[in-house]
């Protein structure tokens, strides 16, 4: 669903509640808290009902992404939009200057959307491909060299890749299926293992990767093909996983000034789930179902637990 259908068909509070509680709910009001279907509508707040059986008032937000907000929902549902049309990312600032809501609300409601993006029981299977990369800002020093009698600023010579003391971040993706990606502190064999297993169904797929050392025990719990970058074949490769580092790379440089390490796993979030539902044509739908059952986990601007707790389980 495109800005235009979002502001025409979402243009005021009613019509916005009317879809959530459908969403949710049904033709049939349920207690956000007990589940019963006794309740009834209150003719004083818009939105909100009550409960027969645990006495208490409720509204389609309890228990979601929207609980507690004061902002529009015709709002709510336009940085929604901007969000999932923006396949490579949307900064606050941006938020903010198309939708006139300050930067903190247009940076916690982005926040609280990467959120419910979030999907902890992913399953990849198939033809796969793991590899690693590293993020971080390129230092930079002022050389000796001069031109003009004035300092010039250049890039500090740093070692890349493996080694650095750039964040890593490994990523598994299935030819022409859906990706997963996690920041892991330490790429050990052990941490590298944990993740095969935890998000792949090693009894029908075949892996492949590149020849660190640390893919070398993937042989004991999969079928796995080790490629040298200079033997890379058409059917052995990990093209896949290096241009999907490509495009989160060049989404990050293109529309955020910085990251940092501690939100980093909420934002590689967005970006496994704008790629894995890339040909997804119901998508604002689909994403407004998940907003309703994923918890609210930011709390007073803060999230309220580590973010790779949060995302990682």
């Amino acid at each position: 669903m495109n800005l235009v259908q979002i502001q025409k068909k979402f243009n005021t509070q009613a019509k916005c509640l009317k879809y959530l509680e459908k969403l949710r709910w049904g033709k049939n009001v349920t207690c956000s808290y007990c589940d019963s279907e006794k309740t009834i509508k209150s003719k004083s707040e818009q939105g909100r009902h009550y409960c027969y059986n645990c006495k208490r008032s409720f509204t389609v937000f309890v228990g979601t992404i929207f609980e507690g907000t004061r902002l529009p929902l015709p709002t709510w549902f336009l940085i929604i939009g901007l969000m999932l049309n923006a396949k490579t990312g949307k900064s606050a600032q941006e938020i903010k200057r198309q939708t006139g809501v300050t930067l903190k609300t247009a940076w916690l409601i982005a926040m609280k959307i990467r959120c419910a993006m979030i999907s902890k029981d992913t399953e990849l299977s198939g033809v796969l491909e793991m590899d690693e990369s590293y993020f971080g800002n390129r230092k930079k020093r002022l050389t000796k060299e001069t031109k003009d009698n004035v300092p010039v600023l250049a890039s500090v010579t740093e070692k890349r890749g493996r080694g650095t003391k750039k964040v890593p971040v490994v990523g598994i993706v299935e030819k022409g299926g859906n990706v997963k990606t996690k920041v892991v502190e330490k790429l050990t064999a052990r941490n590298l293992m944990a993740m095969l297993n935890h998000y792949v169904n090693t009894d029908n797929s075949v892996l492949i990767t590149d020849g660190f050392k640390s893919y070398s025990r993937m042989d004991e719990e999969i079928e796995h093909i080790t490629v040298k970058h200079s033997e890379r074949s058409r059917k052995a490769n990990t093209n896949t996983i290096e241009g999907y580092w490509s495009l989160i790379k060049n989404g990050i440089r293109g529309n955020y000034k910085s990251l940092s390490k501690k939100y980093l796993p909420f934002y590689l979030v967005q970006y496994d789930y704008m790629y894995n539902n890339r040909k997804n044509n119901n998508l604002f739908e689909d994403f407004m179902k998940d907003a309703l059952t994923n918890e609210n986990n930011m709390l007073n601007y803060k999230p309220i637990k580590e973010p790779k707790k949060i995302v990682y389980g």
